[in-house]
């Protein structure tokens, strides 16, 4: 089952909370984060590495020896000492997202916002172009598509390596979506998206390798940022 989790950004979001919440992360994550020059933008990171803590201890209990994660020369996160959990977050706007699988899995979340749509032909192919063109709303299309085609390239782990416009994906329904390779025009059938709908201002997918549409939740779970700062015996100020 391809797991999918959310949770929402505090209402209040202080420095002197933030600090307190840096005490649970490694050193080098604390020395990272620090460089951030925005407060929500620490905060997004870090609920993304509790939120993961959060979901391994309510998964598997106390993970032998603990949660280390390195990442890929691509720079895909894994967690080192437990190579068949397979975990992927991102974060925007409101939400931090988390995807858990058994296989390699990505996601993607973006908060919808103002965009030149002419810019979007550098990025997608005719015909996921002419999808967003043609949609209802333009602007929602375009951030759907969008997701989905960051959520497979997320999945596979291997960044832009893999150009935007190298494969194509066709768009006809949250869980109807296909993926096919531009260059030899066959389908990727050993990757599986799935698209959820969290409000009106965010787009939401998931990618994960052998999937298959009836292998994913039907809608994500959502956790507090204060559900887990109790799983997770934490007590900032919020």
């Amino acid at each position: 089952m391809v797991e999918v989790y959310i949770c929402k950004l505090p209402a209040m979001r202080e420095g002197e909370a933030l600090d307190e919440l840096l005490t649970h992360v490694s050193t080098e994550r604390q020395l990272r984060l620090k460089r951030y020059h925005k407060v929500d933008d620490a905060y997004r990171s870090i609920i993304g590495d509790l939120l993961l803590k959060f979901i391994l201890e309510k998964r598997y209990g106390s993970l032998m020896g603990g949660v280390e994660i390195e990442t890929n020369s691509y720079g895909k996160p894994f967690l080192s000492k437990h190579p068949a959990i397979h975990y992927n977050i991102s974060h925007s706007g409101d939400y931090v997202a988390c995807a858990i699988h058994d296989k390699e899995v990505g996601v993607d979340i973006e908060k919808t916002g103002p965009f030149d749509l002419e810019l979007a032909k550098g990025f997608f192919t005719e015909e996921e172009y002419g999808q967003v063109w043609e949609a209802g709303d333009r602007l929602a299309a375009f951030y759907d598509m969008w997701t989905l085609k960051e959520s497979y390239i997320k999945a596979v782990g291997k960044g832009l390596s893999i150009p935007l416009r190298d494969f194509n994906v066709s768009r006809n329904g949250m869980d109807d979506i296909q993926l096919t390779e531009v260059h030899s025009n066959k389908p990727i059938t050993d990757y599986t998206c799935k698209q959820y709908r969290v409000d009106s201002e965010h787009s939401l997918a998931v990618c994960a390798h052998l999937g298959s549409a009836a292998g994913f939740m039907d809608k994500p779970v959502y956790f507090t940022f204060e559900r887990i700062c109790e799983g997770l015996k934490l007590t900032p100020k919020t």
